[in-house]
């Protein structure tokens, strides 16, 4: 019958629109357009890269660490469960991996530059000096994620800067976060 063809064509067209697969496709290659930018710059090494705020125009450290990398962690697990393991490539697994590693680190270093960057907001003139010191220590700590000496400061500088992978990384956000 022909309201029956109709019927089957509309229920046909809707089954290919929710075809699992086309979008574990379209996901994959987009991850993988995504991992082969990162991979072209050298900035995704760095645990804080130095960005200009939208709303003064100062240069501010950020983390570097985005809320893309977070997720990707929460869909790898879903597909896995989803039973799409052995279809999910490597490179996105190890990306996932990675950003489980850093995470933790990338949550501290955020939280800390949050905290610096409120506190300095707050800082009147008239009370900088009586905190001085404590600003050029935390300065100190992020200044060797730059690898640069600040003026004001009597450390000699390591000339390595902190990087993802580097070895002193924790010691490097636990001294961040405790300053």
């Amino acid at each position: 019958q022909l309201e029956g063809r109709q019927l089957r064509k509309s229920g046909d067209e809707l089954l290919a629109k929710l075809d699992p697969k086309t979008f574990f496709r379209g996901w994959v290659t987009e991850w993988e357009k995504d991992l082969t930018r990162q991979a072209g710059s050298r900035l995704h090494s760095f645990p804080v890269v130095v960005e200009k705020d939208i709303h003064t125009g100062e240069l501010v450290p950020k983390v570097n660490f985005s809320e893309k990398s977070e997720n990707l962690q929460n869909e790898i697990k879903h597909l896995k469960w989803l039973g799409y393991e052995k279809d999910i490539p490597r490179s996105v697994l190890s990306a996932s991996d990675e950003a489980k590693q850093r995470y933790p680190f990338a949550i501290a270093i955020k939280t800390a530059l949050r905290s610096y960057q409120s506190v300095r907001g707050l800082v009147t003139p008239e009370l900088e000096p009586l905190v001085m010191p404590q600003l050029v220590v935390v300065r100190e700590i992020i200044s060797e994620g730059f690898d640069v000496k600040l003026k004001e400061s009597t450390k000699v500088s390591k000339k390595q800067r902190i990087r993802w992978d580097s070895r002193d990384l924790a010691d490097w956000v636990t001294r961040l976060s405790d300053a």
